[in-house]
């Protein structure tokens, strides 16, 4: 009898993973949902102890992912790059120094370091260290030129598959080989009352001389809201500012516009920190995006490495930074091939397919998921978070994706709910469009989980989507754990 008792036990918790989730119950958010397209969303569930799938719809379906695919450029990056990778921007002078004049070129060379400016974490520190080197070489006037060289990367800054409506603004800035504040275009209005007039531009930051632009921005019958759109495509000429702004009393507003001349924004923003510092410059501002600069002549005053790959991918996620996961994958796509979007593509593709799965219909055109050709399924995004989680770098991983309830774009997701602080997942939107991928964990340490949910053609405010999901996810987890709990004590039995 004791042998039967014991073997029944075993059975229970063995069978655990057998036992039917209330698929229905879990589901109901959606499936009750009429603007749910059916067809057109997944949704998988893995046991991370077990190794086992326990709930997988519509698996192996390509579907939309949105930002969900920083998730595949944060791993490829992980596993092609390596701890110690860095991006590199240095700075060379030509020419010769008489007294305080330096008489020659100032050059910038860049890898592409994501988070110069102080509008993200490494600030203004490249500026800021090249101004007290000069200083200490006893210069105060370069009479020359400050020549941005983003060869490295070239002049394919944006995906072609970018939808055009994208382009221009500040979210779809791409990638250079020189960055200042994200490839981010400051445009400042002053507020007024004149309704229907044309509002007052009064700067931008950077500027770009060579740049004409069209200010067709209206003010707005309302004391609310920014709906303006910039059109221009990077190194192009010719930009429309449209849209309107709010009506105020004199305040300013920033719109915000991806850079028109990102290497030349670098070089303003260089020779704007020396004239702060009493360093003048007796010259002009040039870019340039062709490898034909040499520098075997030329003097090497200062080599600067960005932030650790770690935190470039925790920022990168956390903040669902579109430049930081399009210059990454541009770094991939470097260090193994010619630097394209298209090289990239396919190396994320040959990841995918090392992990163990198909890759037969997915489609990777970009690093943050901005594109909509983007295809994925959720076999895809689940493989890699399998992989992950036996790879060295699953911390690292882990700890830089969004906390539920906590930060990030998951600030308010989940909030007030059993998995507040423990779900941790990268989410993606697009219009029409919502995604997550990630892990959490059951109570008493039970087990850790594994899901990806991708939802395309949502008919209304993917607000409402949103909501479903995270019924979903609750009662998934309300489910799992109920179960979990009943198998405990059969096995105490």
């Amino acid at each position: 009898m004791k042998k039967l008792i014991i073997i029944f036990a075993l059975l229970s918790v063995f069978n655990l993973s057998a036992q039917s989730l209330n698929e229905s119950f879990i589901l109901s958010p959606l499936n009750n949902d009429h603007r749910v397209d059916k067809n057109s969303y997944s949704f998988i569930l893995y046991s991370l102890s077990k190794s086992e799938t326990l709930l997988s719809i519509n698996q192996y379906k390509p579907l939309i992912p949105a930002s969900v695919n920083k998730l595949v450029t944060a791993i490829s990056s992980y596993y092609y790059l390596g701890d110690s990778f860095r991006f590199t921007t240095n700075a060379y002078l030509s020419g010769y120094q008489k007294n305080n004049v330096w008489h020659g070129n100032l050059y910038l060379f860049g890898t592409g370091d994501p988070l110069i400016g102080e509008d993200f974490p490494e600030g203004n520190k490249f500026f800021d260290s090249l101004v007290n080197i000069l200083k200490q070489m006893g210069i105060d006037t370069l009479y020359g030129n400050i020549i941005a060289d983003a060869s490295y990367f070239g002049d394919e800054i944006i995906p072609k598959t970018y939808e055009y409506e994208d382009i221009g603004n500040y979210y779809g800035a791409g990638a250079s080989s020189l960055m200042y504040n994200g490839n981010t275009w400051k445009i400042a209005y002053k507020l007024n009352q004149e309704y229907g007039k044309t509002a007052k531009l009064i700067y931008t930051e950077p500027v770009f001389p060579h740049v004409n632009y069209q200010n067709r921005v209206k003010v707005a019958n309302r004391s609310y809201g920014n709906y303006t759109h910039v059109s221009g495509k990077p190194l192009e000429k010719n930009y429309i500012f449209s849209g309107t702004i709010p009506r105020g009393k004199g305040e300013t507003l920033f719109v915000k516009a991806s850079s028109p001349d990102p290497a030349y924004g670098f070089a303003w923003k260089t020779q704007n920190t020396l004239l702060i510092n009493d360093i003048f410059l007796i010259g002009t501002l040039k870019a340039s995006y062709t490898d034909t600069i040499s520098y075997e002549s030329k003097k090497l005053i200062f080599e600067y490495k960005s932030m650790p790959l770690d935190s470039i991918i925790s920022f990168t996620l956390t903040h669902s930074y579109n430049v930081g996961a399009e210059i990454l994958a541009k770094a991939i796509a470097k260090k193994l091939s010619d630097g394209s979007y298209e090289s990239y593509g396919s190396l994320a593709k040959q990841l995918i397919y090392k992990f163990g799965s198909d890759t037969t219909d997915i489609n990777i055109c970009d690093g943050s998921g901005l594109s909509r050709k983007n295809k994925l399924t959720a076999d895809a995004v689940l493989t890699l978070l399998i992989a992950s989680y036996n790879s060295n770098w699953f911390h690292s991983l882990y700890n830089s994706l969004p906390v539920a309830g906590i930060n990030g774009t998951l600030k308010k997701f989940l909030k007030g709910t059993p998995l507040e602080n423990n779900l941790r997942a990268k989410s993606g939107y697009l219009r029409n469009t919502r995604a997550f991928a990630g892990y959490f964990d059951l109570p008493d340490g039970m087990d850790t989980i594994a899901f990806v949910t991708i939802v395309n053609n949502y008919n209304g405010d993917t607000q409402y989507a949103t909501k479903n999901i995270e019924a979903i996810l609750l009662n998934t987890y309300n489910d799992l754990t109920n179960k979990y709990r009943a198998s405990k004590v059969d096995e105490n039995l």
